[in-house]
């Protein structure tokens, strides 16, 4: 069996699965607009805090960060969520989302403060420094999933990530990326950091409703898909896989 038997064989059971779990859930949802009241009401506050504000606004995006994690843990873990998953979820892995927020903040801050000329070079149509951040990009690529399923600490977080990444590229960006297509197809332009949130759904009208309820489920389907397959990747090899579907033949 080749590479890409295996992902097909493997995606069998996870994208039903997902599928299957993101319905069950669906009141997850609505998550999206409590984190943009919760965004609207910080942002309107934060100028307050002065130089305290950027701390204030990364703990509290952390903590968003947070409480969607926990809940697709839940969902992955025991098929479903409640309203006390929801309120446990802002604090569970608040420190771990925002230590690793600092850790890439400091790095790009460095980065630019060191190296900021070479950065600047020009590789074809392309920038060094953006070279570099979609290199990052992609071996961070499962960071979310590193923090709720292996409960590393921040440094042992970002090792395991490029360990998984380095082991696991095939497997991982092939179902990805056909996922993230399609979520770009279906929200178009709205496809931004304000699905998460959920602000789009501040432009009322039928269609842009419709839009956001269906870029928010596609969203859970996603993150629900991506916890099932990092699950599987993390804990098997292609060849245990390939032997114990021969077993169970």
């Amino acid at each position: 069996m080749n590479i890409f038997q295996d992902i097909v064989e493997t995606n069998k059971n996870i994208i039903p699965k997902a599928f299957q779990l993101a319905v069950k859930n669906w009141p997850i949802v609505f998550t999206g607009i409590i984190y943009s009241i919760i965004s609207i009401l910080l942002f309107r506050i934060a100028s307050l805090f002065w130089i305290l504000a950027g701390i204030l606004l990364s703990l509290v995006v952390s903590a968003l960060f947070s409480n969607y994690l926990y809940l697709i843990e839940n969902i992955i873990r025991y098929g479903k969520i409640s309203f006390e998953d929801f309120k446990r979820g802002f604090t569970v892995y608040i420190w771990k989302i925002y230590g690793a927020m600092v850790v890439i903040w400091l790095v790009n801050y460095g980065a630019s403060l060191l190296l900021g000329s070479i950065l600047r070079v020009k590789i074809g149509f392309i920038s060094f420094w953006a070279l570099l951040q979609w290199i990052a990009f992609l071996l961070l690529n499962c960071l979310p999933e590193v923090i709720y399923q292996k409960h590393y600490a921040v440094g042992e977080s970002f090792n395991y990530s490029f360990s998984f990444i380095k082991e696991n590229w095939i497997d991982w960006f092939v179902p990805n990326i056909f996922l993230g297509l399609l979520l770009y197809i279906v929200m178009g332009r709205m496809l931004t950091y304000n699905v998460f949130l959920g602000v789009s759904f501040l432009h009322l009208s039928i269609r842009s409703i419709i839009i956001y309820f269906a870029g928010q489920f596609l969203l859970s389907f996603m993150m629900v898909y991506r916890g099932l397959l990092f699950d599987i990747l993390s804990s098997t090899t292609r060849r245990k896989r390939i032997f114990m579907r021969n077993v169970y033949k």
